[in-house]
């Protein structure tokens, strides 16, 4: 089996059967009334299962493979592949769009603070995940370029922390979101779908640190997209949904790179000379 590919099509093929389900959970299952679930609601059951099926899947599929020792870590999402550089891209204009997306929520929730401070907390949580766009665009933008034109040095080991930093303050903004909420189905998705995608983007930090851990970032980097994908059904605001895809396009973009170093039949070679920004030689 060609794991190069399974692993990839296993998140997106995942992550879209995630994203139907759960549409079906709300439509047959949610009281918009109480805004509870309908106990053991059958969809509520399929999305479980099907959560559980690509964790396994994931689990298996992510054994084996090529090693990469630790002095070649930092070496380890080179991809010579356009298909890889476009990924990281648009993850860039995703944060991107994602931060202008939020200004206009930050701006009414400032309101809101100001008019009534003891029922509306101040949104430092948002203005941070704000920030941390920029940090994810900048990051996913030399990331792709670096590994694209197989860069390596101080300059990308820095680039590769910027999307997991950008990914904390997200997780703390929807944990508060939902911390007020005590139905465990209304947040489960959205807050295993920041938490995943922020262990996927540390991971991928990691081996730019000699620390290669390619089993838990295949694991995580998969269920990141899965839940990524799947929490898109939650009807997010439109900050949420698209930073959500923002970082789902850049850990796909990780996965789709380290699965192919691992599991193609032909290492992965650089289109271009290596660099090394430490000494500018070529």
């Amino acid at each position: 089996m060609r794991k190069d590919f399974a692993l990839p099509a296993l998140a997106l093929v995942g992550g879209a059967a995630g994203f139907l389900v759960r549409l079906w959970q709300r439509a047959s299952a949610l009281d918009p009334t109480t805004n509870l679930f309908a106990h053991g609601a059958t969809a509520t059951w399929v999305l479980l299962a099907v959560t559980a099926a690509v964790a396994v899947l994931a689990l298996v599929l992510g054994s084996g493979g090529r090693s990469i020792p630790e002095q070649e870590a930092a070496q380890a999402f080179q991809c010579p592949s356009a298909g890889y550089m476009t990924l990281m891209v648009v993850s860039g204009m995703g944060f991107l769009v994602s931060a202008a997306a939020g200004v206009p929520q930050l701006m009414q929730d400032l309101r809101a603070w100001q008019t009534a401070p003891e029922y509306n907390m101040l949104p430092v949580a948002l203005g941070l995940s704000i920030l941390g766009c920029l940090a994810g665009a900048i990051g996913s933008l030399v990331l792709g370029k670096s590994n694209y034109r197989a860069v390596s040095g101080e300059q990308v080991r820095l680039a590769a922390t910027l999307p997991a930093y950008a990914a904390l303050p997200w997780l703390i903004r929807l944990y508060q979101s939902y911390s007020s909420d005590p139905v465990l189905l209304n947040s489960f998705v959205p807050l295993l779908a920041a938490v995943f995608l922020l262990l996927a983007l540390r991971g991928q930090a990691a081996f730019f640190f000699r620390r290669p851990r390619c089993r838990s970032f295949t694991f995580f980097g998969v269920m990141g997209v899965y839940f990524g994908l799947t929490t898109l059904a939650d009807r997010l605001s439109l900050f949420d949904s698209l930073l959500a895809a923002s970082f789902v396009v850049c850990s796909f973009g990780a996965l789709t790179a380290l699965s192919a170093r691992r599991f193609s039949p032909t290492p992965l070679g650089p289109r271009m000379p290596r660099e090394d920004t430490n000494d500018g030689t070529n």
